[in-house]
């Protein structure tokens, strides 16, 4: 057997080894109340009372996930902003009639073919879906027809992480990263760690870079937060 052809059936022998994962669904994703409304809705296409639909939500919120657990669920397929820049307007009513998300819709940049996939989704059956940090509505536009469609799209926010979701990240970013979460340390995070997708995400590479090893300790976690001063008061005293 030459070595080229040895290489060529380890190489296949990995693929079936490790099979790649598949795309996020919406039943797959973690459900907690910063996410239950905005999930709910996506489930509920195609009986939407309008064909078009905006998501919201911090950096690392899961915008792109949800937007992927759309279209798996709808039949449909997810165009990056920068994609969807260059797209003919032949293309753009190709998409118009299936369901479509654009993820970050909020960095388009083709204003002429936004509204020309609103407008044509509309009349031939298709449904859109639009991710963005912040409500359509305050997005730059320099079209009044087009500002008129994203004041009226129907909008669901993923909203700050609550305690449940807080955990669920955690959890996730430290079995991505072979460390172990305990119990106490949870505790400890709960009550003192940012309420932050961006921030749990830096919190764990950081402690990751920290602990070189060692065992994740309340100490550790306490020298982190300090470290990166991303914690949150204790108590909330209710003023602005």
């Amino acid at each position: 057997m030459s070595e080229e052809t040895g290489k060529s059936r380890r190489h296949r022998q990995l693929a079936l080894d490790f099979p790649e994962a598949g795309p996020p669904t919406l039943d797959g994703l973690a459900v907690t109340p910063a996410n239950r409304t905005a999930l709910a809705v996506l489930k509920r296409w195609p009986d939407w009372r309008t064909h078009t639909l905006a998501i919201v939500g911090q950096p690392k919120s899961g915008l792109t996930t949800a937007a992927r657990a759309w279209a798996e669920h709808a039949g449909g397929e997810v165009i990056a902003a920068k994609t969807f820049d260059k797209l003919s307007h032949k293309k753009v009513e190709a998409l118009a009639g299936k369901p479509v998300a654009i993820d970050p819709a909020d960095q388009v940049r083709n204003e002429d073919n936004l509204l020309s996939l609103i407008n044509l989704s509309a009349r031939l059956g298709g449904s859109v879906v639009l991710t963005g940090q912040k409500a359509p509505a305050l997005w730059r536009v320099k079209q009044p027809d087009l500002a008129s469609r994203l004041k009226a799209m129907t909008l669901v926010e993923l909203a700050p992480p609550d305690d449940e979701m807080v955990s669920v990240r955690l959890h996730a970013a430290m079995k991505k990263r072979f460390l172990k979460l305990p119990e106490d340390v949870e505790a400890y995070l709960l009550l003192r760690i940012e309420r932050n997708y961006a921030a749990l995400e830096t919190f764990v590479e950081s402690l990751q870079e920290m602990a070189e090893g060692r065992e994740v300790t309340v100490p550790l976690a306490r020298e982190v937060l300090d470290d990166q001063d991303g914690t949150r008061p204790l108590f909330d005293d209710g003023e602005d």
